[in-house]
């Protein structure tokens, strides 16, 4: 009976408790994480690629889009914090 209720819990199908995977977004984490700790090296490497080169010219927009860098320095603590919950889960 626990058991059943355990499977419902964790919405498992065919009575299986499925192992705990890396999501795709908790990939994203460790690439974000990575972005924010180079991101001057970022900035000065698509400077210097841009001359010629449409995609580091577009990279380099992103990476000074205001939007984008407020919006990964906040969503970054929020996917830590998610996959601190999925890790006890």
């Amino acid at each position: 009976m626990e058991f059943t209720k355990l499977v419902e819990i964790l919405e498992t199908k065919d009575g299986k408790i499925f192992h705990n995977v890396k999501t795709q977004w908790t990939l994203m984490l460790t690439l974000a994480k990575c972005a924010l700790q180079e991101y001057n090296t970022l900035v000065v490497k698509m400077v210097n690629d841009s001359l010629g080169n449409a995609t580091a010219k577009n990279n380099y927009e992103l990476l000074c889009n205001c939007d984008i860098i407020l919006g990964l320095t906040c969503v970054l603590p929020m996917m830590e914090a998610m996959e601190s919950l999925s890790n006890v889960a």
